[in-house]
């Protein structure tokens, strides 16, 4: 009986076993493409957002003549990166090293100067426009506590965030405002999610237009510069001589934030 079981194509208990394997194989085959096609997905987009953030670095170490610094600073050039609230606490003691309370800035209103004001009780959420990259009426959270994670993620989640103990715009002085980035592959998907809307930071260039709606006001800023600093570069901070600015800031590369890429709009009207 074993033997003709081996050779007995017509017998129902064989094709049954042969049909249960192919289809062990059939599922097999499907999981193990799904699972590396997921894989790649990842690594794929983290390598290359890696590697776009080291070759420029790695084009001008081997430059004959390398790019001055004081110009390279200022080039025009997981799915969401979170900084971590130890940089927030570093970003925290030195806000308060350096706080801009007392320093003065140019007022066009007037066309004098001002004191830069710190209004650490303001609550009104204000809005970020720039048509430029197709961001249109962001939500911005004012005096986000960024010692908290919980505090400054749940803010995150609704759109960027004013970092508390800098300005609020209008105020004079420079104002910080940061917002999570995230993997292209991630960002593509998910576009219209305000959690990594400042993703297209990276597209902007030297003259685009910043606007903020704040209260019933619209004050309205040019990009004078981008550049990309390493996280533990302070000066993101500090005001711009004595010009009422707006800083941008986000983690890049993209997915690997490594750096943080910055975006400085000076105010116009």
């Amino acid at each position: 009986m074993t033997e003709m079981r081996n050779w007995d194509i017509t017998n129902p208990q064989l094709k049954q076993e042969k049909a249960i394997r192919r289809i062990r194989y059939f599922l097999s085959a499907i999981f193990a493409a799904g699972g590396i096609t997921l894989l790649f997905s990842q690594i794929i987009p983290l390598s290359f957002s890696y590697i776009n953030g080291k070759l420029p670095e790695f084009l001008d170490h081997i430059r004959v003549k390398p790019i001055p610094k004081s110009h390279q600073e200022s080039l025009e050039a997981k799915a969401i990166y979170d900084p971590g609230q130890s940089y927030f606490q570093n970003l925290l003691k030195e806000a308060g090293l350096t706080s801009q309370q007392g320093s003065y800035s140019y007022d066009l209103s007037t066309g004098e100067l001002k004191k830069i004001k710190i209004d650490r009780d303001y609550s009104e959420p204000m809005y970020l426009t720039v048509d430029s990259i197709d961001l249109d009426d962001l939500k911005i959270t004012p005096n986000v506590n960024s010692y908290d994670e919980d505090v400054y993620n749940l803010s995150l989640k609704s759109g960027v965030a004013h970092f508390r103990g800098t300005p609020l715009p209008g105020d004079g002085g420079n104002t910080f405002i940061y917002g999570h980035s995230s993997v292209p592959t991630w960002f593509e998907a998910y576009k219209s999610n305000p959690e990594i809307a400042f993703s297209r930071l990276e597209n902007m260039s030297i003259g685009d237009e910043v606007i903020v709606k704040k209260d019933e006001n619209t004050l309205k800023y040019v990009v004078r510069k981008i550049k990309r600093v390493a996280p533990d570069d302070f000066s993101i901070l500090q005001p711009q001589g004595d010009q009422e600015t707006i800083t941008l800031m986000t983690c890049w590369p993209l997915g690997i934030g490594t750096k943080r890429l910055i975006v400085i709009g000076e105010r116009y009207e």
